[in-house]
């Protein structure tokens, strides 16, 4: 192998990995706009695409996507939910959904690092496990700052916690699914 070739094959890698992330930064960004009526608010699907990545990219890949889309919003790109009208930056993300938002970055990781440690278990339960400790790290992350801008005991789990379960519950079967889906597809 000569030089030329190591440098062409240094290059390409560098472009796909490039490309994986502004993609993941791309359906990030789709799934905080997309608001999908559900009882009693409702969801958007960024957890379900929070988890995915954590599913599909892991660890390092997954959070990269998610930090680089929360870079993209603090320079003030209009990436998150509500954005625009509201306005993206750091004052967004110093706001009360500041936490949860870091919460994505924790959460994807988690679950990317969790389904790689199960490797050699059932797909359906590597994926399960992973996406139900993944999303408690996002809402540990998401309640704790939450709670300074509503208080914390009953009143913020009313605020940030009962209204979101159903719903992300939805999410997670549906990540779950897919993962699922993808890896049995590939053992046949």
């Amino acid at each position: 192998m000569n030089l030329e070739t190591t440098q062409s094959q240094s290059v390409a890698r560098l472009t796909r990995e490039i490309s994986i992330i502004l993609i993941g930064t791309i359906l990030l960004t789709l799934s905080a706009k997309i608001a999908v009526p559900f009882y009693p608010v409702p969801m958007s699907t960024q957890t379900l695409v929070v988890l995915g990545l954590g599913l599909f990219l892991g660890p390092v890949r997954s959070s990269l996507v998610v930090v680089t889309y929360l870079f993209e919003g603090l320079l003030g790109l209009p990436v998150f939910a509500g954005t625009p009208p509201a306005l993206a930056g750091p004052a967004y993300i110093a706001g009360p959904t500041g936490g949860y938002l870091v919460g994505f970055a924790l959460a994807a990781a988690a679950a990317g690092w969790i389904v790689q440690a199960l490797q050699g278990l059932r797909p359906a339960f590597r994926a399960s496990v992973a996406v139900f400790l993944g999303s408690i790290v996002m809402y540990c992350a998401g309640l704790l700052w939450l709670g300074g801008f509503v208080g914390y005991g009953e009143k913020l789990l009313n605020a940030g916690l009962y209204p979101f379960l159903l719903g992300d519950l939805t999410k997670a079967t549906i990540a779950v699914v897919l993962y699922t889906a993808y890896h049995n597809r590939r053992a046949v």
